[in-house]
Parts: C-alpha cells; sequence; structure tokens
C-alpha cells in the first residue's frame, strides 16, 4: 500500500500558512508510535512504542482502517476507539500528533496530513509544552553548580593533596579503596616494565606537582647511555631534556618508547643550525629526505705484532666504489653459478643461504669459517693417496709439522720408493737388525724435509691455500718460513649504528638487497644495499603504499661508549635512599632497560 505523507515543517513567517514537506512510503501498513523504527515516530511518553497502524481494509471495514495496538487506543474525531474504517476528513489523534485523512483520488495513495498540536497564543508544539526546566522547579542553577563544583574540589582536588603533601597521611588513604587519595590523579596504568611498582606514586613522583627528573630515572636505571660523547661541548645540546621527553608513562601506548620521528628530526632535520661544524649529514625523513648510507668497513694496517685491523668508517662520495681488502680470493659469480658448482657429491647448485647462516636470534650472520662452510668443497688434503693426510687451516708452522710427520712416518714404514735403498732395507726400531745408524737418520731426515717442502710449494704456491690466499714469497727464509699467507678478515657489521633484521626480511631473495653478486668475480666487490635498494619496500611513516619506516626503525637514541646520559644525576642517586620498588627493580635485572 502507497501513503502520501504531509508533515508539518513551520508556518510562513508573512502569511502564516503551513508549511508541509511531502513524503511517500511503500508499506503493508503504515507505523505510528515512540520507537526510532516507526514510519510516524511520536516522541512523547504517552505515546507507546508500537502504538498503532493504518491499514487497509478487510472484508466491510471500509478501504482504510486505524487500528490501536494498545489499550489506550486512539482518538478519532474526537472519540476514543480501538479501530475505526477511515473516510476523508477523520481526524486521529494519537498524543500531541494530529494526523487527518485527506481525499485523494481512486488508485492515489493514500493522502495523510500529519503535524503536532500548537498552542493558540505562542505557536509552539505541544510535545514541547510539558518540559519542566530548572527554574520552574523552584531549585537554583547557581546554587547546585557551586556545590557540585565544591564536592568535586574536595574529593579529587583537596584530600588527594593532602595525602601528596602531609606523608603521614598517605599511607591511611592509600591503605583505603574507598577514601580519596592522589592515586586517583594517576592518568592511566604504567607500562609492563613498571607495573611491579603498583600504587607507589612516590617512587618516581618525589616532589608533589613536579614532573619527573632524571635522578629518579637513574636511580634505578644506571646504564643508560647518552647519545652524545660525555663529556663534551655537544652535552649542552641535551642540558634540558628530560627522559620522561621521550619515554612517557601512563599514556596506555603500545611502547615506552616515543616513536614519532619528530622526535628525532627537531635536530637531525638541520644539524648545521646545531653545531655547525658537525660531518654528519641532516636527515628528516627517510622516504624523502635522508642520506645515503655510510658503511663501516674493517682494513689492515702494520703493526708492531703483525698486522692491525681497525674500523674505517668511508665518507660518502658520488660515484666512488669502494672496495675490501680482505686478503681473500672468492668469487660469488662462480659459487652462484646457475649451472652449478662440482662438490663432493656431483654437480650442485648452491644458494646464498648454503654459505650465509643466521645466528640463534635471525637479526645478523654469523662469521663465514673454514671449517664450517668452505671444508665441505674445499678439501685440505694433500696425498691423494692418502685420505686422511690433511694440514691444519690457518698456521703455517702447523701445516710444516703435519707434512714432516706424515713423510717421516712413510719412510719408516717403507711406504715410498727412495732413492738408491729399497723398501726392504728400511729399518724400524724393535725390527731385526738393530736401529738406523746415524747415516741412515740423516737420510731419512733429508728426505722427509725434502717430501715436505715439495708438498708445501705445491700447497702455498699451485693449489688448495692460494686458490683463496693472498701467499706471498720471503725473501732470505727456508723451510715453512719462505711462505707469508696474508691474514684475513671480513667486514661482519658494515652499518654498526644501524639495527637490521634478517629473521623479518626472509621472506625478500638476497640479491634483491644485495644485487650484484651473481656477477661479482672479486671477493673486494662491496655488495651492501643502498638507500636506493632500501628504499623500494621503505619509506616515512606516513607513505600508505611501502611500509612505513621512522627513525626508531633502524637508529637507536642511546648510542654505546659514550658515557652515562646523565652522570651527575646518577651519583647522586646512588646516594639516596632506596625505596622498596626501586631495590626491586634492580634486583629484577631489569634496570638500565628503558626500550
Amino acid at each position: 500500500m502507497r501513503f502520501r505523507i504531509l508533515r508539518w515543517i513551520r508556518n510562513h513567517a508573512v502569511t502564516g500558512h503551513r508549511q508541509y514537506r511531502e513524503l511517500f512510503i511503500q508499506a503493508r501498513r503504515l507505523t505510528i508510535g515512540r520507537g526510532s523504527d516507526q514510519h510516524l515516530q511520536i516522541a512523547d511518553a504517552r505515546v507507546f512504542p508500537n502504538h498503532a497502524v493504518i491499514r487497509a481494509g478487510r472484508g466491510r471495514e471500509g478501504p482504510v482502517v486505524v487500528e490501536a495496538l494498545t489499550p489506550t487506543g486512539v482518538r478519532v474525531n474526537g472519540k476514543g476507539l480501538l479501530q475505526k474504517s477511515l473516510k476523508p476528513g477523520d481526524e486521529i489523534q494519537i498524543g500531541p500528533a494530529i494526523i487527518v485523512v485527506e481525499a485523494s483520488p481512486r488508485g492515489a495513495p493514500v493522502t495523510l496530513r500529519f503535524r503536532f498540536a500548537e498552542s493558540e497564543e505562542t505557536g509552539r508544539r505541544l510535545d514541547r509544552l510539558n518540559v519542566l526546566s530548572l527554574s520552574d522547579s523552584g531549585l537554583s542553577k547557581r546554587f547546585w553548580s557551586l556545590l557540585l563544583a565544591s564536592g568535586i574540589a574536595a574529593i579529587f582536588l583537596l584530600v588527594p593533596m593532602g595525602a601528596a603533601l602531609y606523608q603521614p597521611l598517605r599511607p591511611l588513604l592509600r591503605a583505603s579503596a574507598l577514601l580519596p587519595n592522589d592515586g586517583w590523579w594517576s592518568p592511566g596504568p604504567l607500562h609492563t616494565a613498571h607495573q611491579f611498582i603498583g600504587g607507589d606514586c612516590n617512587t618516581c613522583h618525589v616532589s608533589p606537582f613536579t614532573p619527573v627528573d632524571n635522578t629518579q630515572c637513574a636511580a634505578c636505571h644506571t646504564t643508560i647511555q647518552h647519545h652524545v660523547q660525555v663529556p663534551s661541548g655537544d652535552m649542552t645540546l641535551f642540558a634540558e631534556h628530560r627522559c620522561a621527553d621521550c619515554h612517557q608513562e601512563h599514556n596506555e601506548s603500545r611502547t615506552l618508547v616515543a616513536h614519532d620521528q619528530r622526535v628525532c628530526t627537531e635536530c637531525h632535520a638541520d644539524l648545521k643550525a646545531m653545531k655547525p661544524r658537525t660531518r654528519l649529514m641532516n636527515a628528516a625523513d627517510f622516504g624523502l629526505d635522508h642520506p645515503e648510507f655510510r658503511l663501516s668497513m674493517l682494513e689492515s694496517q702494520p703493526g708492531r705484532e703483525g698486522t692491525d685491523w681497525q674500523t674505517v668508517k668511508l665518507d660518502v662520495l658520488p660515484g666512488v666504489k669502494f672496495v675490501e681488502t680482505s686478503h681473500l680470493n672468492f668469487s660469488h659469480a662462480q659459487h652462484l653459478d646457475s649451472r652449478g658448482i662440482k662438490g663432493p657429491k656431483g654437480d650442485e647448485k648452491l644458494e646464498c643461504e648454503d654459505c650465509h647462516t643466521p645466528d640463534t636470534s635471525g637479526r645478523y650472520m654469523m662469521p663465514i669459517q673454514m671449517e664450517t662452510q668452505c671444508s665441505r668443497c674445499h678439501s685440505l688434503r694433500f696425498d691423494e693417496a692418502d685420505p686422511t693426510s690433511t694440514v691444519p687451516h690457518g698456521d703455517i708452522e702447523g701445516v710444516y709439522r703435519t707434512l714432516i710427520a706424515h713423510f717421516s712416518q712413510q719412510y719408516l714404514e717403507g711406504v715410498l720408493p727412495v732413492v738408491n735403498r729399497t723398501r726392504a732395507s728400511a729399518r724400524r726400531p724393535g725390527m731385526q737388525g738393530g736401529v738406523m745408524t746415524r747415516d741412515e737418520q740423516i737420510r731419512a731426515r733429508d728426505w722427509a724435509e725434502q717430501m715436505s717442502l715439495s708438498a708445501a710449494r705445491d700447497l702455498f704456491e699451485k693449489r688448495v691455500c692460494v686458490d683463496c690466499h693472498e701467499v706471498a714469497k720471503v725473501q732470505g727464509q727456508v723451510n715453512y718460513q719462505q711462505w707469508r699467507v696474508e691474514p684475513v678478515r671480513l667486514t661482519e657489521h658494515w652499518m654498526p649504528q644501524a639495527n637490521f633484521d634478517h629473521a623479518s626480511h626472509k621472506t625478500t631473495p638476497c640479491q634483491d638487497c644485495h644485487m650484484g653478486a651473481e656477477i661479482s668475480k672479486k671477493s673486494s666487490d662491496v655488495l651492501m644495499p643502498t638507500l636506493k635498494e632500501c628504499r623500494a619496500c621503505h619509506s616515512g611513516p606516513d607513505d600508505a603504499e611501502k611500509t612505513p619506516s621512522d627513525c626508531l626503525m633502524c637508529h637507536q637514541f642511546h648510542l654505546p661508549n659514550r658515557g652515562l646520559f646523565d652522570q651527575d644525576a646518577t651519583i647522586r642517586a646512588r646516594s639516596l635512599p632506596r625505596t622498596e620498588a626501586q631495590r626491586r627493580l634492580q634486583a629484577s635485572g631489569r634496570a638500565g632497560v628503558l626500550q
């Protein structure tokens, strides 16, 4: 059934005629009531949620019928009824609402004029006239407002203030769950790392109505390092900074560390303004304004006791290609050949993870070592006829002693032919015929040394050692002293001040970051990723298309070996009497950890 509703909006300002809004409703029944789901809603306490309906008549009822759904019924033309057939001109009253049935042509929608009753004097809607103001009830707004404000001030301000200022009153108020105390001022719970402190606010808030200073933090966190060298002129840049500037408590955030990158970029966006002679470059946003990475690399330098290795931080220069002098001969292209490489079990195709294995944390890669990564394919055997004839790795003197022992044993056992001797003439202790003569011993020693030098020359100069190492010939030396294998040191941490987790990148192929490994033929090639490779997936914290990356994702504020963040405060704090919560904090092993 289709209904046409003419709902009164207002009276015309000039003519005084009522203005209506036209609304069409297609429904089997037109519902009327106080509920929000009714077609015609009447917000009045005298009206039931489902008060009445207007529907099509059945049988002899007539074309349109109003039917009450409540015992109070409805009023039609001034009479209370439960059901009534409607004709044009009938007036239905439900609470303050008046519904008038209008004449409609046959087949046209049922037209209803809906309005609220009005006061003849003021023109106000009668459903608004039952509102009772506070002044009509005889009560004073000012009195009750002052009374309520005074009560709130007494409960939440004066009594807790007394507990904060007068220490003997503090435990009495805190012991009761009903009495107000200064614990009610807490804006939220403590973080997980500090929850064992409980409700003892004075563990950190020593002075009422003053922010927590660094002395209270340093009382427990005695090993926190500074951001700059202590002491230095840069300390003045942090003179007014508090631990709570970055480590916000009671704010119910996920971490105790503020990750808003503006905490860092307030200084690092324009470092020259704070320190004109700084060598550091500005950084404001990883995706928009970040300098190229500066690598730290090991370099060998002559020292008093051999070769000294020092970590050197490389300057970022456009177009400059850095090389690593590790004294190692290695070709990534050969080992990553797609056709495979000869192994102990035949040809096999190697992957990066066959040699580069992460540590137990998954964050960093373990150092490459001969015994763990290389020995499976690269054998140190020097005698093809003897599978057990292997020399030690990394010890030239040990190599020579192993060769002497091997060939001496072969001479005594007569395994190898000897010039001007037969196998049967070789003598061993305990054999018939007695011990070897002095001349025989000299010949045996000379032969073992000759064979050992020949095998050593083959190892150091032709194969095995020379395949991976740089071997130099020392002039004027004999025996094993005539060779020097340059020491090998590979850089393990190219970016020591950056946090990187290989485990969180394990779904990314290694060569997506370490580009060019499959064509690199020299171990001196630096295959570390540049800013471009990282920006392929990471961008600033406001970029929704890539992984949002703030400063603390890769960097940390408290740097190692800088000195205590607030050294004076730490010294003062150690001389102060400690609370039980502070003693528990240090005993728990969490001291020194803020993030």
